[in-house]
């Protein structure tokens, strides 16, 4: 119920401001929500699991990929708030920029998660093939994102 009436609010919020809203309708927002269901359930494994470091290690992973879309949005935001008459190709290459930069922390993240011990307790390898799956559909989405953003950026160079 709360949560009906808090997306009723926003709605009407964003209708009433008049903004483009971009992330609201982005595939990128539901994997956000994912990497926050998996901190969330990576807290209280961090009490009773052998595996502390590498757990606390998914969960700091898990914080700075919410943190980099929690940007990336914030910057949609931005780039929608420019008319489009005075659109220019800088906003689209700081989106590239960002994205790309995030592809690659979550290349990296994939990396770690891979080279992880195989002496791991059952629930934490649970965990550890879930982010990887995470990891693996952001690196699709964002791929897809970025080819959006180089068709818009081609678009833009053809005006």
């Amino acid at each position: 119920m709360k949560k009906k009436v808090l997306f009723a609010i926003a709605s009407v919020i964003v209708m009433l401001s008049g903004l483009r809203a971009y992330a609201l309708g982005n595939e990128l927002l539901d994997i956000r929500g994912s990497f926050f269901q998996e901190y969330k359930a990576l807290k209280p494994l961090l009490t009773e699991s052998k595996d502390v470091i590498l757990l606390s290690s998914m969960q700091d992973s898990c914080i700075v990929t919410m943190t980099q879309l929690d940007a990336y949005f914030s910057m949609i935001g931005i780039y929608n708030a420019i008319k489009k008459e005075d659109l220019s190709e800088q906003p689209l290459n700081f989106l590239i920029s960002w994205l790309s930069m995030m592809k690659n922390t979550t290349d990296l993240n994939t990396k770690s998660l891979i080279a992880t011990p195989r002496t791991i307790a059952p629930r934490t390898k649970i965990h550890k093939d879930k982010l990887l799956n995470y990891f693996g559909d952001l690196n699709v989405r964002l791929a897809n994102e970025l080819n959006k953003l180089s068709l818009l950026k081609e678009a833009l160079k053809r005006k």
